[in-house]
């Protein structure tokens, strides 16, 4: 992977020094808080990475870098709660090769709920709508899927 974009990132990027990336790789993180964008920027300034944090809404729109892959960890759930079809856009809008998805599989006090179950489901209906090739996996606390745009 020569470039990366982490969409609603949170402290992801803090990984970067273990994640197998090309060596001249660069990343771009976005998140809607300006005081953690700051930090990150401030930590690939100091860890000498090829990386740039800035603020955005993914529910007004997708960043526009072209990169290998795009991380949208855990992040549709809650913008659909904001917008309807906000996951759906931005998935469409991603100008990436690779999309790696994922949805909690509990909710925050443990229980499953059925919640992976509905995730895969509406995420599938709108994987074979869209015609996209995905690949499932399944870890004890994440659902996730890796689309294909190529």
């Amino acid at each position: 992977m020569r470039s990366v974009l982490d969409l609603a990132c949170g402290l992801n990027p803090l990984a970067l020094p273990w994640m197998p990336l090309a060596p001249d790789a660069r990343y771009y993180a976005c998140d809607i808080y300006a005081d953690m964008i700051a930090f990150l920027n401030s930590f690939f300034a100091q860890s000498g990475i090829r990386g740039q944090a800035r603020v955005c809404d993914l529910v007004a729109g997708a960043p526009d870098e072209q990169v290998d892959l795009a991380l949208v960890l855990k992040a549709l759930p809650p913008l659909e709660q904001q917008a309807k079809h906000a996951g759906r856009d931005l998935l469409r809008a991603l100008n990436a090769r690779h999309i790696l998805v994922s949805f909690p599989a509990h909710s925050l006090g443990g229980r499953g709920k059925g919640m992976a179950e509905n995730y895969e489901q509406r995420f599938r209906a709108l994987a074979d709508a869209e015609g996209w090739s995905i690949e499932r996996f399944v870890f004890p606390t994440e659902l996730a899927f890796l689309i294909r745009k190529e």
